[in-house]
């Protein structure tokens, strides 16, 4: 039996057993009701039959369902590198969208672009700097991120903790007063 449950074991090897139970249980369905051997050990649980296999897995169910909760994800302190490369991602992937939404809206809509920000100008000036800070922090961002980047990859220094967090910080001040200094001149 042990040299079945090897077998197995290697067969489905993709599959993840998330307990003893789920391997008994799928030893058991295998071998059928009627299987002939005398009970079934896999680490600390021993089983006769599938009825007491499918008894033990809905008490360890209940037991599951009132045990805590790994921590989430929102009570985890992510350290500065970590949250540089997510913001990195992020604006990434925001530039990415609007230039897609902004050149599908001129080829598709056959929109006027320059008349539509010269009419935002007109009908709403005090929210023309938060417009550019908009359009500004992300393009700064991810550039001095991009080039971040090329200089770990290109040199191999700053690979260290502290180097990864000096960076991050002077990544994300420059980039916040860069943009703000941006969105406050007007062209």
């Amino acid at each position: 039996l042990s040299s079945w449950l090897g077998r197995l074991q290697d067969r489905r090897r993709p599959r993840i057993w998330k307990d003893t139970n789920m391997l008994a249980r799928t030893a058991l369905r295998c071998l059928g009701k009627n299987a002939r051997f005398s009970c079934l050990h896999i680490g600390d649980t021993k089983i006769n039959n599938l009825k007491e296999c499918k008894q033990i897995s809905r008490q360890q169910s209940r037991e599951l369902a009132t045990r805590p909760i790994s921590p989430h994800v929102k009570i985890y302190k992510f350290p500065i590198p970590a949250l540089s490369s997510i913001v990195n991602r992020v604006t990434g992937c925001l530039l990415s969208i609007g230039c897609f939404g902004v050149g599908t809206a001129a080829i598709t809509v056959d929109c006027n672009i320059p008349a539509i920000v010269e009419g935002f100008k007109t009908s709403m000036p005090v929210l023309i700097p938060v417009a550019k800070l908009c359009v500004s922090f992300p393009l700064i961002y991810h550039y001095a991120g991009g080039i971040r980047h090329l200089v770990w990859d290109l040199t191999v220094k700053g690979l260290d903790i502290k180097s990864m967090e000096a960076s991050s910080y002077a990544l994300i001040g420059g980039s916040v007063v860069a943009s703000l200094v941006l969105s406050m001149i007007s062209f």
